[in-house]
């Protein structure tokens, strides 16, 4: 070949700089002439290839495999052949030139480490070196040309074998697989990477989990795999936003673990209602975010599972009948429908005996509104979130028993339609109530015998509960330390609640800001702990009481206290002020 010829091959763009538009934009199919061939890679130059004669004369002429430096220049073959832009006859040459270099036996199995090293020295070259020729030239005599011809057959581990392998997609669906055990994040954020693997032998196969997490092309035929053996299938198409094939006969009757399989796995809408699941502990997030996801598996047998916390996670169309499920072992449900907007099922029989966390459970279930009130919630420490936004429900929990929850903090946020008798609650062990009835309009229940004695947040727990009028003036408030924002926009709001022992009390910022009803003496409330009372009484259209005794020489923050406070006209002369940062708009106006 001319030194002219070589230069025109080497002349084409650099493989970083354009490497994602070569996978992103199909070659235009080559146009032979009788003299030579040019492919057109898009935007970028021409560059002049050899006829399949000038080849054959090349092959000729260089037993020692030279072939190799007109063909690896610019683009890898075997692409080049399955996406038609040189022939299949060129890759078959350029096959027997390497094989004329390596000799008769040809390049030796590939082990474990080997591979590895094989396919980041692979990639580092097609993807990242300008200058490939020689190294290329290299691997393809060391391993075999092409790599769906390199010899794995003795290979057990392909973990992480195409790992963040970036614009990987080559063919390599002919490798043996057979004796291959892990398969662990094989082509985990391997991000172009859709090849037709569905004949693979991976009957030996034990660690599945994280195999095409991220591999956000995916969308072969696997059907067929045998994955009989298979243990583990966490995050196994986590990320896998375009896979969408029928496993629906897979054998998973020995995997343990399905943990994220599917979450993010946005077009995945395959029956696999006939699946053994029996052998699995941790469903964690399984279709978290799977957003299109509504298959009836309501016949899966659960019960030796642990963990459903997130299982539907944000899986918007999933509505489906699980009520005879037997989730007798499960410990954690926490966000199991978190932002299922769809799942209004009856699952009245659950059997909750042994859960602890409900944390965020039907964290904004627009749709459900079935009856829970007969679970049996006894072991739950956790039920913050639980019901927050949960637009539609209404039922009766009143006979819960909440002994020992701790968490409860934003438990009805925004539970517009609850009003429900709760009074009768267990609540001793709770230390978090903040945002408990936030937004929650309707609710109106005596909860006046409360322990509360162990709470230390009352952030907002009334805030804008606006028909919320109940006697609480018993409730024992020596361990709260934040009632900020308290009764904040509580319109209703107006009981004696002068006898609290606030002491502990650091925040009090805005705790009465828009309680226009409220005008309660509270003259006695030892205050000397608060820091901060920044508009405690705004928009507190009556609220006229003597507060003059107020110890508030720690406040540093009194900004806008009692603005809007139209009624008030106290005599504050006597406070110590002196640490206080900022009193401006302070008093009414």
């Amino acid at each position: 070949m001319s030194s002219n010829a070589t230069s025109c091959l080497l002349s084409s763009p650099s493989r970083r700089s354009n490497k994602k538009q070569r996978i992103d934009n199909q070659p235009a199919i080559l146009k032979d002439t009788n003299k030579t061939t040019r492919i057109s890679l898009q935007q970028t130059n021409e560059v002049t290839v050899f006829t399949e004669q000038t080849v054959q004369q090349q092959l000729m002429e260089h037993d020692n495999g030279g072939l190799m430096h007109h063909v690896m220049s610019f683009l890898d073959v075997v692409s080049l052949c399955r996406k038609q832009v040189v022939s299949k006859q060129f890759k078959d040459l350029c096959k027997k030139a390497i094989t004329a270099k390596c000799g008769k036996n040809g390049p030796k199995p590939l082990t474990n480490e080997s591979l590895k090293e094989a396919v980041q020295e692979f990639c580092d070259i097609m993807y990242f070196n300008e200058n490939c020729i020689d190294d290329m030239e290299d691997i393809a005599c060391e391993y075999g040309f092409p790599i769906d011809s390199w010899n794995v057959s003795q290979v057990t581990d392909m973990t992480e074998l195409f790992c963040e392998t970036g614009c990987f997609d080559e063919y390599i669906g002919s490798w043996d697989t057979s004796n291959v055990t892990n398969m662990d994040s094989m082509f985990a954020c391997a991000a172009y990477f859709n090849q037709d693997i569905g004949q693979w032998d991976v009957s030996n196969v034990k660690d599945m989990s994280g195999m095409f997490f991220h591999a956000e092309r995916f969308n072969q035929d696997i059907t067929c795999w045998d994955v009989s053996k298979v243990a583990s299938m966490s995050d196994m198409f986590r990320g896998a936003h375009e896979f969408n094939q029928d496993i629906g006969r897979w054998d998973v009757s020995k995997v343990k673990y399905m943990s994220s399989m599917f979450e993010g796995a946005q077009k995945f809408t395959q029956d696999i209602s006939s699946w053994n699941v029996s052998s699995v502990a941790d469903m964690k997030c399984m279709f978290k975010g799977a957003s299109k996801f509504n298959q009836n598996i309501g016949s899966w047998d659960v019960s030796s599972v642990m963990d459903m916390s997130e299982m539907f996670y944000q899986a918007v169309d999933f509505d489906q009948n699980i009520g005879h499920w037997d989730v007798s072992n499960v410990r954690n449900m926490k966000g199991m429908f978190y932002i299922a907007d769809s799942f209004n099922q009856d699952i009245a029989q659950w059997n909750v005996s042994m859960v602890t966390d409900m944390s965020g459970m039907f964290y904004y279930a627009a749709e459900f509104n079935q009856n829970i009130g007969g679970w049996d919630v006894s072991q739950v420490t956790n039920m913050s979130g639980m019901l927050t936004s949960a637009i539609k429900f209404n039922q009766d929990i009143g006979q819960w028993d909440t002994s020992n929850v701790i968490d409860m903090s934003c438990m009805f946020e925004e539970a517009v339609c609850f009003n429900q008798a709760i009074g009768q609650w267990d609540v001793s062990k709770v230390r978090a109530m903040s945002g408990l009835f936030y937004r929650a309009k309707e609710f109106n229940q005596y909860i006046g015998g409360w322990d509360v004695s162990n709470v230390r947040d009352m952030h907002e727990m009334f805030a804008f509960a606006s028909k919320f009028n109940q006697d609480i003036g018993q409730w024992d408030t020596s361990n709260v330390i934040n009632m900020s924002s308290m009764f904040e926009g509580a319109t209703c709001f107006n009981q004696a609640i002068g006898q609290w022992d606030v002491s502990k009390v650091t925040e009090m910022s805005k705790m009465f800001n828009g309680a226009e009803e409220f005008n309660q003496y509270i003259g006695g409330w030892d205050v000397s702990n608060v820091k901060s009372m920044v508009e405690m009484f705004k928009g507190a259209l009556k609220f006229n009481q003597d507060i003059e005794k107020w110890d508030v020489s720690r406040v540093e923050y009194m900004f806008s206290m009692f603005d809007g406070a139209r009624a008030f006209d106290g005599n504050l002369r006597c406070w110590d002020m002196s640490k206080a940062r900022n009193t401006y708009l302070m008093m009414p106006h």
